[in-house]
């Protein structure tokens, strides 16, 4: 199974145009500022977010994501601020790291309704090491010559995006990696992404949260429909289907979420199995979340957001 991934990363010099693209959390409605900043300052409190996803977990030196969020809100200026810092392993040799700063400002449209543009400013390091390659047979390298050499790329990286909210809907769109019009080994190109969702109240203890996201980058489409069930807003439970579109539908992901709040704690767990022709390599995926929000006591006013 290493001989198969470590061919597949050297060919990740010449298609990385096509296959490199920022993930689909599944539980980044909790958190969404690496995704979109118009999101930042959606809760009032100091808000810490922390996310785990570890693909393929049959398959050895797998790729594997990080990211840890920071946010709150600043009633005074009607603005959220926040940090965010974000690393992609994508397997033996090959990685990428994001750090940006993130700031969102909050129209207040009515009692009920807010518009939020945002934008984020920071820092996009590439490393690639094709040495750290541990082959078990040399004739595997198609040209008798197997790279060996390290690079690594430091970028400026901005997003830019807005969002709509009420207590019950949420519809955002947003632009990532603004400045790069293309992907290349060391670096992510623009991504488009898009969502909604709604919050349906079937009674004084259910709740049901349909949403539908969807991520647009060079030759990738990918949908992500979801539904997730609250219980007194104590534990919840979801599932979601996020194909890619554009490859006939030959990965067919289904995640599975379960989850509990409890005071100022949050913590998720996801469950991804891949059918289709992939999924004999990929096998399944794990993502764990973890979220504390600290009081802000010097709020006074409470905007009550979608979260």
């Amino acid at each position: 199974m290493k001989r198969i991934l470590a061919l597949i990363c050297l060919m990740m010099m010449g298609v990385a145009t096509q296959a490199q693209q920022d993930l689909l959390l599944s539980q980044q409605f909790y958190s969404r500022i690496n995704k979109n900043p118009a999101g930042t300052g959606n809760v009032p409190d100091y808000d810490f977010f922390l996310l785990g996803h570890y693909q393929y977990i049959d398959v050895k030196d797998a790729p594997k994501s990080l990211v840890f969020n920071f946010q709150s809100f600043m009633e005074q200026y009607n603005s959220g601020i926040g940090f965010s810092l974000s690393y992609d392993n994508m397997g033996v040799a090959k990685s990428t790291t994001n750090a940006k700063a993130v700031y969102a400002y909050s129209l207040k449209l009515n009692e009920t309704a807010l518009l939020s543009f945002g934008l984020s400013a920071g820092i996009q390091y590439g490393y690639f090491n094709a040495a750290e390659y541990t082959y078990e047979d040399y004739s595997e390298v198609t040209d008798g010559e197997a790279p060996n050499e390290k690079m690594t790329k430091l970028n400026p990286d901005f997003d830019f995006g807005f969002e709509f909210s009420t207590p019950r809907f949420l519809f955002g769109a947003s632009v990532t990696h603004l400045n790069n019009n293309e992907s290349t080994t060391l670096t992510a190109g623009r991504h488009f992404y898009a969502y909604t969702r709604y919050m349906f109240t079937l009674n004084d203890t259910w709740d049901v949260a349909p949403a539908l996201v969807y991520m647009h980058k060079d030759l990738i489409d990918v949908t992500e429909l979801s539904a997730t069930a609250f219980y007194n807003r104590f534990i919840w439970g979801g599932l979601t289907y996020h194909p890619d579109i554009n490859s006939s539908f030959e990965s067919n992901p289904v995640a599975i979420s379960l989850g509990v709040e409890y005071r100022s704690f949050r913590l998720g767990y996801v469950f991804d199995y891949a059918f289709g022709k992939v999924s004999r390599l990929s096998g399944t995926s794990h993502e764990l979340m973890f979220s504390y929000s600290l009081e802000n006591k010097r709020k006074s006013v409470v905007y009550e957001k979608f979260e």
